[in-house]
């Protein structure tokens, strides 16, 4: 069985701003840094086999901080990249209004009317499998896995057996660990 910690990366200047991140990238606040170096002395006690991160700026950099105690080789993986919002990346809820006004039904449907956005189920199908790689990967292993907030909500909603555009999964916290043994029993 693998222990997985699944760890959403901490603040970054487009969470404090209010912009939506998706595949893009901000760097961490001085907030989000303190909150990975918080959680980095949380986990330093813990003996962790694998390491891994999204590609994206902000995981990687939340993996470093806490791969500081842990001195394991850093491994991206682009299975745990966040959910692509496509035109609404980088923008704030007062810009392209009908955009956001379809972005509200994200927790109603697969799928919504904005250009380039990535559907709840296609998220959850790249989640699952890169967990279920990870654990051939490195079965009987403890491994921390630093990702994003939608990526988060997608596998909490498939091990309840919600909908993969539900909203009854709630956001994970910045650089907060939910524990999950694979495979599901």
């Amino acid at each position: 069985m693998t222990q997985f910690f699944l760890i959403r990366h901490g603040e970054t200047q487009w969470n404090r701003q209010g912009r939506l991140q998706g595949s893009q990238d901000s760097p961490l606040t001085e907030t989000g840094l303190a909150q990975a170096h918080s959680l980095a002395q949380d986990l330093r006690q813990q003996r962790l086999d694998a390491l891994y991160a999204s590609p994206l700026l902000r995981a990687r950099r939340t993996a470093e901080i806490i791969n500081q105690y842990q001195r394991l080789p850093l491994l991206t993986h682009p299975g745990l990249s966040e959910r692509n919002f496509g035109d609404l990346e980088g923008r704030r809820r007062d810009e392209r209004p009908e955009l956001w006004q379809a972005m509200t039904l994200r927790f109603q449907q697969n799928s919504v009317d904005v250009p380039g956005f990535e559907p709840a189920d296609s998220l959850s199908r790249r989640a699952m499998t890169t967990l279920a790689s990870l654990h051939q990967c490195h079965p009987d292993a403890s491994v921390a896995v630093v990702t994003h907030g939608e990526w988060l909500r997608v596998v909490g909603n498939a091990l309840a057996g919600h909908a993969p555009w539900s909203d009854a999964t709630e956001l994970q916290g910045n650089a907060s660990v939910v524990m999950l043994n694979w495979p599901v029993q």
